[in-house]
């Protein structure tokens, strides 16, 4: 007999979420730095990633690169997003 566990939705599912929350909590905190200038702390941006190069074969160029731009209330946002990712 199988044990009928709470399951949840698989990643790509997870992954929407956290794009969705992450993006979602950056644009309320542009949106209240605006709002109340006192706390344009709060929205100091840290980049992290790879930055962009390239790579020319002559024949075709590829470009890589991947920066992630994190504040509080992007991070915000990805905390919110995965607590609904576990209410599904």
């Amino acid at each position: 007999m199988v044990s009928k566990g709470r399951s949840h939705p698989s990643w790509p599912v997870l992954l929407l979420l956290l794009c969705l929350g992450g993006i979602a909590g950056a644009l309320i905190g542009e949106l209240i730095q605006k709002l109340i200038p006192s706390l344009a702390l709060l929205g100091k941006v840290q980049s992290v990633g790879v930055p962009q190069f390239t790579v020319d074969l002559h024949v075709f160029s590829l470009t890589f690169g991947f920066m992630l731009r994190l504040n509080l209330f992007a991070l915000l946002g990805f905390l919110t997003a995965y607590l609904i990712y576990r209410k599904l």
